[in-house]
């Protein structure tokens, strides 16, 4: 069982500074999500986002169902997903609930049977899967959908000088904190391919049909197309991507390791930073992500 130990203990004032920190899923990927499922016939008017943090996604899903409902396991999250708000296509205030992937059922208000599409933007990993399964299936409708997805590693976009030597950088600040990942961060830094589906965590369940499952990959290894990542690439300067990087929780634990080298410039962050300063000079970081999106449609 792959279990958070640090997003859920997380304060108000932390749960923000990750939902400023963390970058904005593309509009592409939601565009893929509702067509693939409208295409199988789900339909539009119940989305639950689970694992939703301080409801960054939830607040995009949001925007095309009538009804919305954001859960996860911290208070803090759940506080600042309040604090931020959100409305549904029919103009209904987002709910958000402090709640396990593990009890979904145990929310208030969501008829079993009656979620078109239920959501996990990069948590799954923290769930055990065993639990999460027979919750879903009560949960979404026939026909309904369980959309999850993980982005991994940035990387540079190939038209940047000094690309290479960018991406080495970013590759060792990973092998770095690498010892301070829990299981469920490996999970995710192995864009789920090792995230366990209905099939495996009960071979007898008929909910989530093998032959109705899809996985979509982008950019797995860097750029995949040659012209641009899924989504487009992205600039930003090095204070956001310094502020992003201190939101992942392996970093979160190289810190309490080494807390005598938390602000100083033997901070892992901060060694990162300056190397890859010294290559960038006055130039914006820019470029992309991995994503995998898996896929999986209730039997009707």
């Amino acid at each position: 069982m792959a279990s958070d130990p640090t997003f859920r203990s997380y304060k108000p004032a932390q749960a923000r500074q990750y939902a400023g920190a963390r970058l904005a899923y593309p509009s592409v990927l939601y565009d893929h999500i509702f067509a693939e499922h409208e295409a199988s016939g789900g339909g539009l008017g119940f989305v639950l986002d689970v694992g939703c943090g301080p409801g960054s996604a939830t607040r995009d899903l949001a925007s095309a169902f009538e009804h919305a409902v954001g859960v996860d396991p911290g208070e803090g999250m759940i506080n600042v997903a309040r604090e931020r708000g959100g409305e549904t296509s029919k103009g209904e205030k987002i709910r958000y609930e402090v709640c396990e992937a593990e009890r979904l059922t145990d929310v208030p208000d969501i008829p079993l049977g009656g979620v078109d599409l239920l959501t996990s933007a990069t948590a799954a990993h923290w769930f055990d899967m065993k639990k999460f399964w027979p919750q879903a299936a009560q949960l979404v409708r026939p026909g309904g959908t369980v959309a999850i997805w993980t982005r991994g590693q940035h990387y540079a976009h190939p038209d940047m000088p000094r690309g290479a030597e960018i991406n080495e950088i970013q590759s060792a600040f990973q092998r770095t904190v690498e010892p301070y990942m829990q299981p469920g961060n490996l999970i995710a830094h192995e864009m789920y391919d090792n995230l366990e589906l209905p099939w495996a965590a009960d071979p007898t369940q008929t909910a989530f049909p093998k032959d109705k499952f899809q996985r979509f990959d982008w950019d797995r290894g860097g750029l995949s197309d040659g012209k641009d990542f899924f989504g487009g690439s992205q600039e930003f300067p090095m204070a956001v991507y310094e502020q992003a990087l201190g939101t992942v929780s392996a970093v979160t634990r190289w810190r309490e390791a080494h807390p005598e080298l938390v602000g100083t410039e033997r901070d892992c962050v901060t060694e990162a930073l300056a190397k890859l300063r010294q290559v960038l000079g006055d130039q914006m970081l820019r470029g992309g992500g991995a994503t995998a999106l898996l896929m999986f449609k209730r039997a009707e």
